[in-house]
């Protein structure tokens, strides 16, 4: 081609060109060619069903060549490609913290996720001015809002939670959420941005919070804990991770019994209830007594209900050196359990829990520490008022049948002359007929 044609003629060639590489060369020839073939390039690519020049200058933060491209008749989709799987697997990946099955098919995304995952904040801004929705999600089904945390924009996380983006956006297909992304990282600026930055709508919901501070837990990140709880994060939920539930972990609080009685105090002050259980029954004062801790079962004994402390002050007979125990006499703690008591633990699976250890059954305290020979424990419970006639009817693993009556008489079949005469000199009588005995005495017998 002449490169003396006037411009007539080549705009007239230029409307029969029907590539885009061909138009983009012939603009770059010299500046003729630039002033006539450059707006045929860009009105071309505005007919074309996705605009390429849109897609760079969002990807590059280019706001002349997006405007100019808008002028000559580009069209911005206002909403998303709906995401589309790719297949679903039974072996879950680990995703920012948080498991799925889910794999979605990869297709372009949208020029807004471009904009934002790479912090282009007006441009971001211009195309959710005319008509963007804020809420969209890339083809991997991560919000605008989660984009902007995995890449740490935070002047584009503020514009997007001030132009209406909400954090309540994941769906089942991808249960991440921008603060539970942030609290993977252990982003505790971003975390607090998210959770006071916007309105009430825009902020994060329960499960969210509750899902970092999770994530949080299983990452380490134990400085995410204080905004969380700053925000009035509800604790008494359980872990979602399979790997914490096996530890026997399903509560925040008994995940904090495990570490330090720091831990312990700042979750039971942040509202943390001590009577929350995980599916075994246990509480977080009989787990700190399991492990002979003194200063977290002081911290906890406030707030456990009275059949939870006896049954902590059972557990406790395990340790010989009473300072446990004292520590849970001191604070209140009954010697003795309730009737109706055994109703409340065994409700309907008392067959399932019969043959379980005694951790999980309500043996009262003076019982307990008959069956382990501790003398100086069964002294300290009598002391303290202590039924010395308290009814007991299982099978104990020193001896051969089941022992049905009081702590006198399983003291002398367990052959502990010393218990049993002291017990007997504080009013303990040998044979003992309980509630117990009496029901099933009176049960009708089957000829």
């Amino acid at each position: 081609m002449s490169l003396f044609l006037p411009a007539e003629l080549l705009s007239h060639i230029g409307r029969h060109v029907v590539s885009l590489q061909t138009l983009r060369a012939l603009a770059c020839v010299d500046r003729l060619f630039y002033a006539v073939f450059d707006p045929l390039l860009y009105q071309l690519d505005a007919q074309s069903p996705r605009s390429a020049a849109i897609d760079w200058a969002a990807e590059r933060g280019n706001m002349g060549i997006l405007e100019k491209s808008l002028r000559h008749g580009a069209e911005v989709p206002l909403r998303a490609p709906r995401y589309r799987f790719s297949r679903f697997s039974r072996e879950q990946q680990v995703v920012y913290g948080m498991k799925t099955s889910y794999q979605f098919a990869s297709h372009p995304p949208h020029p807004l996720c471009l904009a934002v995952q790479n912090g282009h904040v007006d441009v971001a801004e211009l195309l959710i001015l005319r008509g963007c929705d804020a809420n969209m999600k890339n083809p991997a089904c991560f919000s605008l809002l989660c984009l902007a945390v995995i890449h740490r924009h935070m002047c584009m996380l503020k514009t997007l939670l001030s132009l209406g983006a909400r954090q309540h956006n994941n769906i089942i297909f991808n249960r991440n959420s921008p603060i539970q992304i942030a609290a993977f990282y252990g982003d505790d600026v971003i975390v607090e941005l998210l959770l006071h930055c916007g309105s009430d709508s825009t902020r994060p919901t329960a499960e969210q919070m509750q899902d970092a501070l999770e994530c949080a837990v299983r990452e380490g990140n134990r400085h995410i804990f204080k905004p969380l709880l700053n925000s009035g994060i509800d604790l008494n939920f359980t872990f979602k991770d399979r790997s914490f539930r096996m530890q026997g972990l399903w509560t925040p609080l008994l995940w904090a019994v495990e570490e330090d009685a720091e831990l312990v105090k700042l979750f039971v002050d942040g509202g943390a209830d001590p009577n929350f259980e995980n599916q075994y029954g246990e509480s977080a004062l009989l787990r700190a007594v399991v492990r002979n801790n003194g200063e977290m079962a002081r911290v906890l004994v406030g707030g456990t209900d009275r059949r939870r402390r006896t049954q902590a002050l059972s557990r406790s007979m395990h340790y010989p050196d009473e300072i446990t125990a004292r520590i849970l006499l001191d604070n209140g703690t009954l010697t003795d359990f309730e009737e109706g008591d055994a109703a409340i633990v065994h409700a309907d699976d008392f067959e399932c829990r019969v043959g379980m250890d005694n951790d999980n059954l309500l043996v009262p305290p003076l019982i307990q520490a008959v069956i382990l020979g501790h003398f100086g424990l069964v002294q300290l419970l009598v002391a303290s008022g202590a039924n010395v006639n308290v009814e007991h009817a299982n099978r104990i693993g020193a001896l051969p049948d089941w022992v049905w009556g009081g702590p006198l008489l399983l003291a002398m079949k367990l052959g502990n002359h010393e218990i049993a005469e002291f017990l007997r000199d504080h009013g303990a009588e040998e044979n003992v007929k309980g509630a117990t005995q009496t029901l099933f005495e009176n049960w009708p017998v089957l000829l």
